[in-house]
C-alpha cells in the first residue's frame, strides 16, 4: 500500500512537471495576483551586457499545482556594474 502511495504521488509530481514544462508561462503584468508557496527555479536570458531581460519563474502554488511565470528583470550582469 506504501509503495503504492509513494508510486502514485511520483507520477502526479511528475505530470506537474511535464505540464508546467510544456504549457506556456503566464506572463507578469502590473496587479497580477500571484498565490506562490515555493520556488522551483528562475531562469534568466543571458546577456552580457546589464540590461532588462526576460526571465521565467518555475513554482508551486498553494494548492500544490506547478506554474510558470514569465516576467522582465535586470541581467545578471548588472550585479557586476556600479
Amino acid at each position: 500500500m506504501r509503495a503504492t502511495l509513494a508510486s502514485a504521488l511520483l507520477l502526479l509530481s511528475a505530470t506537474s512537471l511535464v505540464h508546467a514544462s510544456g504549457a506556456e508561462p503566464q506572463r507578469y503584468t502590473y496587479g497580477t495576483q500571484l498565490d506562490i508557496a515555493s520556488v522551483m527555479s528562475i531562469k534568466i536570458e543571458p546577456t552580457p551586457y546589464c540590461e532588462v531581460t526576460d526571465a521565467i519563474m518555475t513554482y508551486r502554488d498553494s494548492s500544490g499545482e506547478v506554474r510558470q511565470l514569465a516576467y522582465r528583470t535586470l541581467a545578471d550582469a548588472c550585479k557586476n556594474q556600479n
